[in-house]
């Protein structure tokens, strides 16, 4: 054997092997390739069912605020229209277009504050209910021990409680006051 030979089949062997490592290192990538797409997808399908659950949670969540928001705004209109009945009447007292309260106006009073009492506990803030008591504890003197106040001092409280009902919806514009003359 001359060299020639022995460079030949030195070159042929390395060529082989190197020729087969090519090939291995190409279905390598390739298999790697695949690999990696298969884990990606499995990944992508994960992600996307956890983000459907959550989107479904989220969706469950908002619709229960926007619930108990529309319900906390239907007990304030019922809460509105008791003060309203109760204002009217102290509003004919103190300014004498009545003698006294009405027996029955001071029966739904009772049957009034306490009624609002209620629905207002089930939706509201401490705030919210702060207000309504100082009110209810200004008008009680008025109705039943016929102490006088103004009309003035009354829409005071009715106001301080309705912008603190708004606070509480989320109305942030400022509070609303009576600009009139009378």
């Amino acid at each position: 054997m001359n060299i020639d030979e022995v460079f030949k089949i030195a070159t042929a062997v390395i060529a082989s092997v190197g020729g087969s490592a090519l090939i291995l290192a190409a279905f390598s990538s390739w298999l790697g390739g695949v690999w990696a797409k298969r884990m990606l997808q499995n990944e992508r399908a994960k992600h996307s069912e956890a983000l459907e659950g959550i989107k479904k949670e989220l969706d469950l969540l908002k619709q229960k605020e926007i619930t108990r928001h529309f319900d906390k705004l239907a007990i304030y209109k019922d809460v509105v229209h008791l003060i309203s009945e109760i204002l009217r009447e102290l509003e004919a007292v103190t300014t004498k277009k009545q003698r006294a309260v009405n027996p029955d106006v001071e029966h739904s009073f009772a049957l009034c504050r306490n009624k609002a009492y209620g629905y207002l506990s089930l939706v509201s803030t401490q705030e919210v209910m702060d207000k309504y008591n100082e009110m209810i504890d200004f008008f009680i003197p008025i109705m039943y021990e016929g102490q006088s106040a103004s009309w003035e001092e009354m829409r005071e409280k009715a106001d301080a409680l309705l912008n603190t009902m708004r606070l509480d919806l989320g109305i942030k514009e400022g509070d609303i006051v009576y600009r009139g003359s009378r």
